[in-house]
């Protein structure tokens, strides 16, 4: 297996909040063998003390998920969900 890759690494502020949003590239196992893709993971994150929280709060796949998700962040300081029509405007 090949070693996970970091694509692109954002820390987004909105309020009193921070998020963390992070693409990497990594191996997958599937039924057909070991597949290669990118993976996009956003938890809370705690500027002062530079940690980020146990639990993830939303995951997506290529980079343009992360940009998507950084655009709603930044304006609401949520993600909302793939129907939501605020989602596939930033989505494109």
């Amino acid at each position: 297996m090949t070693p996970d890759k970091p694509i692109w690494k954002s820390f987004v502020f909105f309020e009193d909040k921070c998020f963390f949003v992070s693409t990497i590239e990594r191996d997958y196992d599937t039924y057909e063998g070991v597949s290669r893709g990118q993976e996009t993971l956003v938890w809370e994150y705690n500027w002062e003390k530079r940690e980020r929280g146990d639990k993830i709060i939303w995951y997506g796949g290529h980079i343009c998920d992360h940009q998507a998700v950084c655009r709603c962040l930044i304006n609401w300081g949520t993600i909302p969900s793939e129907e939501d029509e605020r989602w596939g405007r930033f989505r494109e």
